[in-house]
């Protein structure tokens, strides 16, 4: 791969993921009450937010490398936003009128899972024709032996 391209693919997740810690960190406390239920309703549009963002950062590029940067550089964006106040910090969950705000640590998961989960979803299929590669190499290997003996 030319250096280039890897180079503007990786400078190409940077945007995307900027706009991601600004949305999941502003909206990850977000809740819905439904018929006397609680939905967590941040936290799912902070997921569905950080898939579209894999999906277009693959979809735009063809490459996994935008993903692994955007995972990198989640947690580094965010950090200004984990201290200790009431969003709480990275080794401990903010506290509110006694009540632990584990939110902040789903969506530190959230931002930087996701888009290593997509790279790794992303790999299996390459893993896969690697695999069978080597598998037809040595068989083809073993019949040529077998020629040769005889």
């Amino acid at each position: 791969m030319n250096i280039r391209r890897t180079v503007g693919h990786a400078a190409f997740a940077v945007l995307p993921t900027v706009l991601s810690v600004l949305v999941l960190v502003t909206v990850h406390r977000l809740t819905l009450d439904l018929l006397g239920i609680t939905i967590p309703a941040g936290l799912l549009l902070c997921t569905v937010y950080q898939v579209m963002t894999c999906a277009f950062l693959w979809a735009v590029t063809g490459s996994r490398l935008p993903l692994a940067v955007s995972g990198a550089l989640w947690g580094i964006l965010a950090t200004p936003f984990l201290g200790n106040g009431a969003g709480g910090g990275v080794l401990l969950p903010g506290v509110i009128g006694d009540q632990a705000q584990y939110s902040g640590w789903i969506v530190q998961g959230l931002g930087m899972g996701i888009p290593f989960l997509a790279a790794g979803l992303l790999s299996l299929p390459a893993v896969r024709r690697l695999e069978q590669a080597r598998t037809r190499a040595r068989e083809a290997r073993a019949r040529a032996e077998e020629g040769q003996r005889s």
